[in-house]
């Protein structure tokens, strides 16, 4: 066990290695009581392996983390009995119903039967879900079986909660329901959220601050709306008429040092120049004989954060120093 502890989380020089893949370098990391943070990155870049790490699943190669006041590694015991861990996949038993999961939780974190019973009750009336307790889990929507994850992950009144792309595959409006639920469980309960989400907007609307990882490192660390006004170039979007013309301007883009984009057929590219980039690309566009659609310049968004620290060679945002 170590001194007082000042953070939620503490990550000190941590490194895991699997053979010559090195999924998490020298990583420094902290996290203070009562903030929702948000653990973001490209698939790959060691985001689950830290998770892993801070919930007991797997041992760094090197270095040092606590949770509150437990070490990894000496006190694993202790942080299973004060963290929740909602992962990508669902941690429910299908055979059960939704109130059988949550009692059979209960009785394993050591509530007693009559502990269970009144904490299953509070847990289904604030996840909404007291009406469906009694069905078996094949019945439930995706957002209920979301919901009822996140319930178990919460029975023992956690300080620390970890989740893992919680709202992967859920509709707009499960996924809004679950925002709802976050945010109550942050403010009002002042549990410490670590959230991992390859929804930007999500990490944007929920979180105090946030780290963005590129190959096992943090490249940008900050709230949102500081990284989008550090970022500071404008944001060019148009959409293209016909997917034939995509490999044209992806082509362009690499050759013009263009940092962008491409989903479908709508293009998104940063600035670095407003004036000038607008109208090398329409002067290109018009030399190419690529009719668009929708041009629009904005002001960037944490999307164009994140393709700037995750693309741009030097791993950091163009002419903005995003970490101190």
């Amino acid at each position: 066990m170590s001194e007082t502890p000042h953070f939620a989380i503490n990550v000190r020089h941590l490194t895991k290695q699997y053979g010559d893949f090195l999924a998490l370098n020298n990583l420094d990391l902290t996290v203070a009581y009562g903030e929702f943070f948000g653990f973001l990155g490209p698939n790959g870049a060691g985001k689950t392996t830290l998770i892993k790490i801070l919930t007991t699943l797997m041992a760094p190669s090197t270095g040092e983390a606590w949770v509150g006041e437990y070490r990894i590694g000496e006190d694993d015991e202790a942080i299973r009995s004060h963290i929740g861990v909602a992962l990508q996949d669902v941690g429910v038993d299908p055979l059960l119903t939704g109130r059988e999961n949550l009692l059979l939780q209960c009785r394993l974190f050591g509530l007693s039967p009559r502990q269970s019973q009144a904490r299953v009750d509070e847990l289904l009336d604030q996840f909404g879900l007291t009406t469906a307790q009694h069905q078996r889990l094949r019945t439930y929507s995706g957002g209920m079986r979301r919901r009822l994850d996140l319930a178990l992950a919460l029975v023992h009144k956690p300080l620390v909660l970890f989740l893992d792309e919680p709202t992967t595959g859920l509709d707009p409006t499960n996924r809004f329901m679950l925002w709802d639920l976050l945010r109550q469980l942050n403010h009002d309960a002042g549990i410490t959220i670590f959230l991992t989400t390859q929804y930007l907007e999500e990490a944007d609307v929920l979180c105090n601050r946030v780290a963005f990882m590129r190959q096992g490192q943090i490249v940008a660390e900050d709230t949102p709306s500081h990284l989008k006004q550090q970022l500071g170039h404008d944001v060019v979007t148009f959409s293209v008429p016909s997917p034939d013309h995509i490999p044209r301007i992806e082509q362009w883009l690499q050759e013009s040092n263009m940092l962008g984009s491409v989903t479908g057929q709508r293009v998104r590219m940063t600035t670095r120049d407003t004036l000038a980039d607008v109208a090398q690309t329409t002067m290109w566009l018009q030399s190419a004989n690529i009719s668009v659609e929708d041009f629009h310049v904005s002001s960037p968004s944490l999307d164009d954060v994140f393709l700037a620290v995750t693309n741009s060679p030097e791993g950091g945002i163009r002419h903005a120093q995003i970490s101190e």
